[in-house]
């Protein structure tokens, strides 16, 4: 991991999964920083590429993997139409206990 010890204000991840970065990723989020993240979950398979289970978020994975160490934000799965036909999952979460105000 070449971001040891640094922080970042927001952490935006899309239609990548590696497991073992989540807990990385929590580290790297600074006090009051905002991760976005979307990717690809189980159902995927129906409409093409990634198909592989071990690619693919079983349904609530990252609410059961973020929420209690953010706090989520916001939280969807299910089919999309645009861009493409696929099944995902997104998140939005905030490090810290808040509140927290869009500006």
């Amino acid at each position: 991991w070449p971001l040891a010890g640094r922080r970042f204000d927001a952490i935006v991840v899309d239609n990548y999964l590696h497991r073992p970065l989540f807990p990385r990723l929590i580290e790297a989020l600074a006090e009051g920083g905002v991760l976005i993240y979307e990717t690809f979950m189980l159902g995927n398979e129906r409409f093409g590429r990634p198909s592989n289970p071990d690619f693919l978020l079983r349904p609530n994975e990252l609410l059961e993997l973020f929420a209690g160490r953010l706090n989520v934000v916001a939280f969807e799965q299910g089919e999309v139409a645009q861009p493409r036909p696929a099944v995902v999952q997104r998140l939005c979460a905030v490090r810290g206990t808040g509140p927290f105000r869009l500006p």
